[in-house]
């Protein structure tokens, strides 16, 4: 297992069969790299991530749920065919959490992609822990964010 520190106040590990995503790698499945990391399994065309926003000055009044809300926003502008599957309370860390699935169409292909997010907050951020995966392999392949999320620690 490979261990990553990400805004140095969150740990994660991850299996030996992804790499550390580049900062180019980022821009081109992302659209940015800013507040964002991320491990790619090649083979099996799967990304483990984690993103984060600073909460702001009114975060006292939302919680992580309103984050989540903003992020598939802006998904379902961006994704075609997007769709949720389910939404659900989480635990992060021991951090009160929500999270969703979905799956969504890839540009120019007829493949769907299936993926998950799990977001909580802590010391004035939102972090969002990302799942995506083919739809064809997802049996295979969410247990790998599964153990990812499970292995969060916090500083």
């Amino acid at each position: 297992m490979k261990q990553a520190t990400v805004n140095n106040e969150l740990t994660v590990t991850y299996p030996d069969s992804y790499e550390e995503m580049s900062a180019e790698e980022l821009q081109r499945y992302f659209k940015s790299e800013k507040d964002r990391w991320g491990a790619f399994d090649a083979e099996r065309h799967v990304i483990l991530g984690v993103s984060w926003k600073k909460a702001g000055f009114f975060s006292f009044m939302s919680d992580a749920e309103s984050q989540l809300f903003d992020v598939e926003a802006r998904m379902k502008r961006s994704l075609i065919n997007y769709r949720r599957k389910e939404g659900s309370k989480t635990k992060i860390a021991k951090k009160k959490g929500y999270g969703i699935s979905f799956e969504y169409r890839v540009n120019n292909a007829n493949m769907y992609q299936i993926g998950e997010m799990k977001t909580f907050k802590y010391k004035g951020h939102y972090y969002t822990l990302q799942y995506l995966g083919r739809r064809i392999t997802d049996e295979e392949c969410r247990p790998d964010f599964e153990k990812f999320a499970e292995s969060v620690t916090l500083r």
